[in-house]
C-alpha cells in the first residue's frame, strides 16, 4: 500500500469519528465545493477492464440516459455490482477516466484475491438524486430503470438482488440517499467520498434543493437511523468544504461509520488516494452478503 493509502488508514476508525493531526475544520474559503470543473465524457484509463456503454430510455429523466459498466478482466460468471453515483459536472464515464480510474483499482484488488464485482454508472446531469421541480428524479431512474436493465442484460451477467453503492461529492449524497431509501439487506455496503450535504435548512444552494420543503423532504440529516444495518465508509479531506457538515452528520450514526480523513480538499487527488480502501470495503461486504445466500 502506498503512502496515500497509509495516510487515509491513519484517520480511519470503526468506533467513532477520529481526530488526526490534519483533522481540523477548514477556514472560510478553504477547499472547493460541489461545482467541480466540467469532467464529462472522460477518456477511460488504458490497460484496465473494458468499459461497456449504452443508453437507457428513461422516463424519470425525461431523456435518453447514457450508462457505463466495467467488469474486471479474467473473471467469468454472474457478478454483483456496485452502483456509482457521479459528482456534479461529471457524467457516467467520469469514474472510469484517468483521474479516478476506479476500474483499474478494482482490477488490482481482484488480481490480488479480492471479491470480484462490476461497477455501473448512469448519467443524472445536475439532478442531485431526488425528484426536482422539473419532474426529473435521478435516484428513481437508478433504482426503477437502471438496476432492472442491468439485471436483464445477459451480456453484462450481473445480479442486483444485493448491491453496493459508491459516490463522490453530489454523488456521495446520492449514494447515501439511495442507501437510505433501499436499506439493508439489499444494500450490502455504501462507500462515499466528500458527500455534498448541508446541515442548515436555511442555507443550501438551489442546484441541490428547489425549496425549503424540498430540503426537508430530501436532506439526510435526521435519517442516520436508516444506516443502522448498512456497513458505511465515509472519506473526506480535512480541507474539504463539506468536512464540518459530514462530521456533524456522521457523529449521529449508530453504530458509527468507518470515517477516514487525511490532508486534502474536494479534489480528484484526494478521492483517488482513498479509492483502494473503498474498493476493498465494498468487495468485502459484498462477499459477506452473498456468502449467506
Amino acid at each position: 500500500m502506498g503512502a496515500a493509502g497509509l495516510a487515509s488508514l491513519a484517520g480511519l476508525t470503526a468506533c467513532g469519528v477520529a481526530h488526526t493531526a490534519t483533522d481540523a475544520p477548514p477556514g472560510d474559503g478553504v477547499g472547493g465545493d460541489d461545482e467541480l470543473p466540467v469532467q464529462t465524457g472522460a477518456e477511460s484509463a488504458p490497460g484496465g477492464p473494458e468499459v461497456v456503454t449504452g443508453t437507457l430510455d428513461s422516463k424519470h429523466m425525461s431523456r435518453p440516459t447514457p450508462w457505463a459498466v466495467a467488469r474486471p478482466k479474467g473473471v467469468s460468471g454472474t457478478l454483483p455490482v456496485v452502483l456509482v453515483a457521479h459528482a456534479l459536472n461529471t457524467d457516467e464515464r467520469s469514474i472510469f477516466g484517468k483521474a479516478l480510474n476506479m476500474q483499474g483499482v478494482l482490477q488490482h484488488y481482484v488480481d490480488n484475491g479480492g471479491t470480484p464485482y462490476a461497477i455501473a454508472s448512469a448519467a443524472v446531469g445536475r439532478n442531485y438524486f431526488h425528484r426536482r421541480a422539473d419532474g426529473t428524479d435521478g435516484a428513481a431512474m437508478l433504482l426503477d430503470e437502471f438496476l432492472p436493465m442491468l439485471e436483464d442484460n445477459q451480456e453484462l451477467d450481473l445480479r442486483t438482488d444485493r448491491f453496493g453503492l459508491f459516490g463522490w461529492s453530489m454523488g456521495g449524497y446520492g449514494a447515501l440517499r439511495i442507501g437510505a431509501i433501499v436499506g439493508a439487506p439489499r444494500v450490502a455496503a455504501v462507500a462515499v467520498s466528500s458527500p455534498a450535504m448541508w446541515a442548515d435548512p436555511m442555507a443550501y444552494p438551489p442546484r441541490a434543493f428547489d425549496s425549503y420543503e424540498d430540503y426537508l423532504a430530501n436532506s439526510l440529516f435526521g435519517q442516520q437511523d436508516k444506516f443502522a444495518k448498512i456497513p458505511l465508509m465515509i472519506s473526506i479531506g480535512s480541507a474539504d468544504q463539506f468536512y464540518t457538515y459530514t462530521r456533524q452528520w456522521a457523529a449521529q450514526l449508530r453504530p458509527p461509520a468507518a470515517f477516514g480523513t487525511a490532508a486534502g480538499g474536494h479534489t480528484n487527488r484526494f478521492w483517488r488516494s482513498v479509492l483502494p480502501e473503498q474498493v476493498e470495503f465494498l468487495g468485502r461486504n459484498l462477499a459477506l452478503s452473498h456468502s449467506s445466500d
